[in-house]
Parts: C-alpha cells; structure tokens; sequence
C-alpha cells in the first residue's frame, strides 16, 4: 500500500509539473482598433524671394517681410528695386512670389486677394500688380496656379509733397502689414 501512495503521489507530482509548465506558457488577448480619420482639404501659401526682386526676410513661410530700405526720388537704391518718378510723386517697385499648394480639391486655380491691417501711413499709397490697396479686401488675381512660385510686382507710391503736407514722414522707417489670402475657385 505504500508502494501505491508513492506511486500515486509521483504521478500526482507529474500531473502538477505538466499543468504548471502548461500554466506558465506564453498568454494571448486580442483586441481590435477602429482607425477613423477625415481626410480634409485645403490650401497652404508660402512666400518666396523672386530671383529679380529684394530678398525676403522668412521667405519659404507664410509670414515673410520685405523691406525697400531707404527710398528717395533720387539717389541709390536697395538692389533689385526698381524706381519711377512722375509729377508729385515717385514709384519704387520689386518682384515676390506667392506659391499656393492646394490638398482633397478638385478646383484647377485660385483667386488671391490683399488688404492693408491698418491705413498706409500718410503720403503712401501700396500697390500688388497695379492694384491700389486698403482695409478692404481687393482682388490681385483670379487665375493662380498651384504648386509654382506667381510672379507679383509690390509698388510703393510715395508722395514728394513735404511732411505734414500730404507727404511721408521724412527721415522714419514707414511700414505697412499685408494680408493675402488665397481661395479655392
């Protein structure tokens, strides 16, 4: 009768080794994850420098400054700034690129439009491409081309009246913020 209990303890033993090993096996769950998105669309603008206009500060954003430095209707100016005089007033011009990506549209061309943040300074008149502008929004183009750099002219129309007679403050650094906004068309 012992001999049998030992036996039949080894082979309880047994039974216990061979269910802990098979406890101690590798575990698995499983789970699922939806992935839900919205492919959305949309346009980005950056500016760039034209390689026949002043270098753009922040240029390849869509937040870049151009300066004219100093300007006079006569004398030297900045390179690749371009000068006309008229009666009563002069003229300083550049090139700057404007280069609108467009995402999910199906639409072949855009329309850019501009405004001033505030009033132009006195004896000032700002211009893209012959177009006068103000606080209120102006058309530039209606026939943008995505993905390459559009060529546009910035002109300054500067006043050669004396300052505090309709003409610019003489001697100070004057500064105009130009919004541009491009639309799917």
């Amino acid at each position: 009768m012992r001999a049998c209990k030992l036996r039949q303890l080894g082979m309880l033993a047994a039974i216990l080794a061979t269910g802990t090993c098979a406890s101690l096996a590798a575990q698995s769950s499983s789970g699922t994850l939806n992935v839900v998105l919205q492919n959305g669309s949309g346009l980005q603008m950056v500016l760039n420098s034209d390689s026949s206009g002043v270098t753009l500060g922040n240029a390849g954003t869509s937040s870049a400054t151009l300066g004219f430095g100093t300007v006079g209707a006569y004398g030297t100016l900045a390179t690749n700034v371009t000068r006309t005089n008229q009666t009563n007033t002069f003229t300083v011009s550049t090139f700057f690129d404007v280069d609108v990506a467009e995402s999910g549209l199906s639409s072949t061309s855009y329309t850019l439009a501009a405004t001033l943040s505030s009033t132009a300074p006195t004896g000032l008149t700002v211009q893209i491409d012959s177009v006068t502008l103000s606080t209120t929004s102006a058309t530039i183009s209606t026939s943008g081309s995505y993905g390459t750099n559009v060529r546009h002219t910035l002109s300054v129309v500067v006043s050669t009246a004396a300052s505090g007679s309709g003409g610019p403050t003489t001697g100070t650094q004057l500064s105009s913020t130009i919004n541009l906004v491009a639309t799917s068309n």
